[in-house]
């Protein structure tokens, strides 16, 4: 799995619709996903719908719909002046007859949850004026909030202080950079082809799933002297101190990676662990 930056993932879009990939379609797919990590996050709790004008806002105008549509109570407030497919959203949201109000007029209540559409990975600058009081009053008001994509405002201050994040397609480094305001992640596939994420040239994310396969398969007739040593010097000793920290966590980990031998070279007289591994005391 690929790390993206804000910057790549916007290129892999516009490669999606240069090779047929309708973006009206990319947002639907984003908006339907969200809606439903809504619902296992927050069942049929109220929502209030924050848009902005360009396509995070769009995302979360058809995320309104969709709770629209299972049931969900949603509030909806949104900038003006969408154009494009954030537009076409609007309508398809309004044609089901929801009142979409100013986002200036934004107000909510104890009961609801937030849903951050405001800007996600498009902004190019810190917030100011109207949405950075609009961020910091989303924060002060300890509802649970929903980021789309990307909490509003990252990486810069303010930013939205987020509950859970959906991100689309891939996660991007924002989210391990600033893993704290994004709270809980998702990934949800907005039907990119896959071909577009699997870009050699981005970092690769570390997963078990990804790890595992890298792990050499042992025979059954295996034993500790086949499957590899490791020599760790390090420790300790000296007026009155004694550190074996950093020897012992060093052991661990080789055995948890699989190391079948494990020396330890450290001063004498310093407490060591694991009891497996082959202790050569020196002198402080």
């Amino acid at each position: 799995m690929r790390l993206f930056t804000p910057e790549a993932m916007r290129e892999a879009d516009q490669k999606a619709v240069e090779m047929g990939y309708p973006s009206l379609l990319l947002m639907e797919w984003a908006g339907m996903k969200a809606a439903r990590v809504y619902q296992e996050l927050f069942g049929h709790r109220p929502a209030v719908v924050l848009a902005g004008k360009g396509n995070n806002g769009g995302d979360g105008l058809v995320l309104a719909r969709h709770l629209h549509l299972a049931g969900v109570p949603v509030r909806v407030f949104a900038a003006e002046g969408q154009g494009g497919d954030a537009l076409l959203a609007r309508r398809a949201l309004e044609a089901h007859g929801l009142e979409i109000r100013p986002l200036e007029e934004a107000i909510w209540n104890r009961e609801e949850v937030l849903v951050d559409a405001l800007f996600g990975t498009g902004l190019k600058g810190p917030l100011e004026g109207f949405h950075a009081g609009l961020v910091e009053r989303m924060n002060a008001s300890g509802l649970p909030i929903l980021a789309l994509d990307l909490p509003s405002g990252l990486p810069y201050s303010p930013h939205v202080q987020a509950t859970a994040t959906v991100a689309f397609a891939a996660f991007k480094t924002p989210h391990f950079l600033h893993r704290e305001a994004c709270g809980k992640l998702f990934l949800a596939d907005i039907g990119l082809p896959k071909a577009l994420l699997e870009r050699e040239d981005l970092p690769e994310i570390a997963t078990p799933e990804g790890l595992l396969p890298l792990l050499p398969k042992r025979p059954l007739t295996a034993h500790k002297g086949s499957v590899g040593r490791v020599g760790i010097l390090g420790g300790f000793r000296g007026e009155g101190l004694r550190y074996a920290g950093a020897p012992v966590l060093a052991a661990l980990g080789a055995y948890r990676m699989g190391a079948g031998l494990v020396h330890l070279v450290a001063p004498e007289g310093i407490p060591l662990e694991p009891l497996e591994a082959v202790f050569h005391p020196v002198q402080a």
